[in-house]
């Protein structure tokens, strides 16, 4: 509830000036490539200027993908339990991934993957820890095979969306220091193959193993030292009374919806084998 607190303050503090910067996001959508600064929004909180990035790329990647047929592979760029956070809250995220979900449903898997090294996991509280799982598992309910590498080379990574041989839509908005968002489009063969390669490590060499979601989210219980049993278990008792018996976001653009989805998903999975 910890993230949820952190968000709702924000937010509601942030709603009109949020209401206007929407306005001024169809003008950077024209745009081929955008990284406005912070500075350009300094009476936003740091939940408001979250939002506005995320939201921001959110829009820049569907419309680039406009057309689009097959589908195409992910590469995020969260690697704490408050950035991915975000996915478990924010309205316009469900929204997304559910879009996304549905416009590939039928094609070949989705995928995304994470770069989340050994370090970044040592040094995040058991809190932090769960709110990863929490947003790798909502992925693997919507149909998402995700990806985790550990190997720290792969932090500098853009967030992205590879489709092969074309182009890649860069969108990033965590860990993008003075920008609010920092999104391009690239088209360069060597970039792309950069890109492809980092797919490919995160494919061969990721930490969660297993042929089905509920084998590959036990693996990454066990890589983040987060019991398995325990959380199965925390999930039923979420699920049967519901995250609004214990808190309601006060924002209009928070839901707690995909969380309790999340809880849903792993109740139904086995505590122990």
């Amino acid at each position: 509830m910890w993230s949820l607190v952190q968000l709702d303050d924000g937010l509601l503090a942030d709603d009109f000036a949020l209401e206007q910067e929407q306005k001024v996001l169809e003008t950077y959508l024209d745009l081929p490539r955008s990284a406005p600064s912070r500075r350009t929004v300094p009476d936003l909180t740091k939940a408001g200027a979250q939002w506005l990035g995320s939201t921001y790329c959110a829009r820049h990647i569907m419309r680039r993908l406009d057309g689009l047929t097959d589908p195409p592979a992910f590469w995020t760029r969260e690697q704490t339990g408050e950035q991915a956070a975000a996915w478990l809250w924010l309205r316009h995220k469900a929204d997304y991934l559910k879009a996304i979900s549905a416009r590939y449903a039928g094609s070949a898997p989705l995928s995304r993957a994470f770069c989340i090294p050994e370090s970044e996991v040592s040094r995040s509280g058991r809190y932090e820890r769960i709110l990863l799982l929490l947003t790798i598992a909502l992925m693997e309910l919507h149909g998402v095979r995700v990806d985790v590498l550990s190997d720290p080379e792969y932090s500098h990574v853009d967030g992205f969306v590879l489709v092969p041989g074309q182009r890649a839509v860069v969108a990033n908005w965590a860990r993008t220091d003075e920008e609010i968002w920092a999104v391009d489009t690239v088209t360069r063969r060597p970039a792309l193959r950069e890109y492809s390669e980092a797919l490919g490590e995160a494919r061969e060499h990721s930490v969660m193993r297993g042929p089905d979601p509920e084998a590959r989210l036990r693996s990454m219980a066990g890589y983040l030292d987060i019991d398995w049993v325990w959380l199965v278990e925390r999930s039923r008792e979420m699920s049967e009374y519901g995250t609004a018996s214990i808190v309601r976001p006060r924002s209009r653009h928070l839901t707690a919806e995909s969380l309790d989805e999340v809880f849903a998903f792993l109740a139904s999975l086995a505590p122990d084998r």
